[in-house]
């Protein structure tokens, strides 16, 4: 019996003074999680998905004049949405 790999809720938030890196940035993104502001993506992930998320990621930015933030939630997560914006299915998840 092959057991359910844990998934973690994954924040992601980058700014990127390149357009041509930022776009590559939204395209590899977009493979794994939802953009939920301009510049913030979240998505569900296993540890594989994560490491290679990190991975595709962090070679795209040029980390002397660009940053990502990657914050990985854990636990009872509980997301509040104001504002614009749709509720997104990551939204009050307990993990």
């Amino acid at each position: 019996m092959i057991m359910e790999q844990r998934k973690f809720i994954v924040l992601m938030i980058y700014d990127i003074v390149d357009n041509k890196m930022r776009n590559k940035m939204v395209k590899c993104l977009e493979q794994y999680g939802v953009r939920v502001q301009k510049s913030a993506f979240e998505a569900l992930l296993d540890r594989k998905q994560y490491q290679r998320m990190l991975g595709e990621s962090s070679a795209i930015i040029n980390e002397e004049t660009d940053s990502l933030r990657v914050y990985i939630l854990d636990d009872i997560i509980d997301v509040y949405t104001l504002g614009i914006g749709e509720r997104k299915e990551t939204d009050c998840i307990v993990l």
